[in-house]
């Protein structure tokens, strides 16, 4: 009987899935490199020469007192602030102006009757224009602005300042709306948070009255908000005053104490760069005050008032002058940096008679001559 070869039943062999296990592995890395990472972001240390970690087990103890508390090296530092540079700034300002021989109205004239003496008495000066001063150093608005700050703090007026804009533009006069930018006693009363401080930290006061901080974004917005407000009413010109900090012995404190010059002028020229750009995207002119007293005693510098960025971006700088010669000398010095437009009708003094030979003045005329 012939013999039968054995069937033997065999199974399917399963091939190894050399793939899979490869990315499974690399998966695997994947996660643990991820917890590795977040785990030890902590202790990543970026510095100029490399990437490093630093270890809480592998560092070298802090030493400590007898009392178990760490010890400092003690370190002397210096903080230095070099001058501001303002040379790489584009002049934008000074071109286009006509003469400006105007008469100043101050806030409690600002009104459809009170402006009527004002107006009458141009001719006599060969006036041009009205400055009218629409917010005064005391905090308190001549029209109802639509700004919330104003809202917030009751800072605002009752005139309609579009109204009385458009009355005094059909009799053909330039208008000029002054206002006060850092001196604002009641914001510096009402949002003393705002405010300039001393070192005992109060709000500072002076004989001018309280100052506002102009680091302080909802100052500048304020101001901001005021101006383009003041443009869209359909006025000429936008003049700046005390867009400066106090030239006083009394210290000043912001987040830390303020007592560098390159800060303070950086600070007063932050926002009068600010403030200028604002107003020119409206279509108008905008001009400052030039402090008088640190204009001839040398001490711009301390106020923040920097003449030669000034002349880039305000298109007229005017400045207060008891006689005609001390108007030309302040020209002198004031023109000195513009280098757009006419000088004649970029500067402008602010007297009380319009003096001979000049293009450009501001009059405030004594209270006894307006009848």
């Amino acid at each position: 009987m012939a013999r039968k070869d054995r069937e033997l039943f065999r199974g399917k062999r399963k091939r190894l899935n050399v793939l899979a296990l490869v990315l499974s592995a690399l998966a695997i890395l994947a996660m643990a490199a991820i917890v590795l990472f977040y785990s030890f972001q902590q202790y990543i240390v970026f510095e100029q020469d490399g990437i490093y970690l630093e270890l809480p087990l592998l560092a070298t103890p802090e030493p400590v007192n007898e009392e178990g508390e760490r010890q400092f090296e003690d370190v002397e530092v210096q903080l230095e602030i070099g001058e501001a540079d303002y040379s790489n700034v584009e002049a934008v300002a000074g071109e286009g102006l006509g003469e400006l021989r105007a008469i100043f109205v101050p806030a409690a004239s600002v009104n459809t009757t009170s402006v009527q003496p004002y107006v009458n008495i141009m001719s006599s000066y060969n006036a041009n224009a009205l400055v009218l001063e629409v917010k005064p150093t005391g905090g308190q608005l001549a029209w109802t602005s639509s700004s919330q700050t104003a809202t917030d703090f009751g800072v605002n007026g009752f005139q309609n300042m579009a109204g009385l804009v458009q009355a005094l533009k059909e009799q053909d006069i330039y208008l000029v709306a002054q206002v006060s930018c850092l001196i604002d006693d009641l914001l510096s009363e009402r949002a003393a948070t705002y405010a300039l401080r001393t070192v005992g930290g109060a709000a500072l006061r002076d004989d001018q009255g309280g100052w506002m901080d102009p680091y302080s974004p909802v100052v500048v917005d304020y101001l901001t908000e005021l101006c383009t407000e003041l443009a869209g009413y359909g006025f000429d010109e936008i003049l700046l005053k005390a867009v400066s900090l106090p030239v006083t012995e009394t210290a000043i404190s912001y987040s830390v104490q303020l007592t560098s010059v390159p800060t303070a002028t950086s600070a007063v020229c932050t926002l009068a760069q600010t403030l200028s750009q604002a107003v020119r995207e409206e279509g108008v002119f905008v001009s400052a005050i030039i402090d008088s007293a640190p204009l001839v005693n040398g001490q711009l510098s301390q106020s923040g008032q920097n003449l030669e960025l000034f002349a880039k971006v305000f298109d007229r700088l005017c400045c207060w002058a008891g006689t005609a010669w001390q108007a030309g000398v302040n020209s002198d010095t004031i023109t000195a940096s513009m280098t757009l437009g006419d000088t004649s009708l970029r500067y402008a003094p602010i007297m009380s008679y319009a003096p001979e030979g000049m293009n450009c003045y501001i009059i405030q005329v004594p209270s006894s001559l307006l009848g």
